[in-house]
């Protein structure tokens, strides 16, 4: 019983931690968005399209067209999912 609860109270400080991120990290990745997404095509209101849509777009133009690096990447995906309300 005792490892259960251990284990429950650990998982949920790891969902919590995970899925925590900063206004100012959302603020970061919208302007990422607009401006690299932008460059290309409209930078689309996020909402404009479904969570099946943007799971399917997000990661290749992430890395194949806007080719941002890594953090930069994760701030855009946190902006775009956070929007969605979507907890990743």
């Amino acid at each position: 019983m005792l490892v259960f609860a251990v284990l429950t109270a650990l998982y949920a400080c790891g969902v919590k931690s995970a899925s925590k991120v900063s206004s100012s990290d959302l603020a970061s990745g919208k302007s990422i968005y607009m401006d690299k997404c932008g460059k290309c095509h409209p930078a689309f209101d996020v909402k404009s399209k479904s969570v099946d849509r943007w799971n399917q777009v997000l990661a290749p133009m992430i890395t194949d067209k806007a080719k941002l690096n890594e953090a930069d990447g994760k701030l855009v995906e946190a902006y775009v999912w956070n929007e969605l309300g979507v907890k990743k």
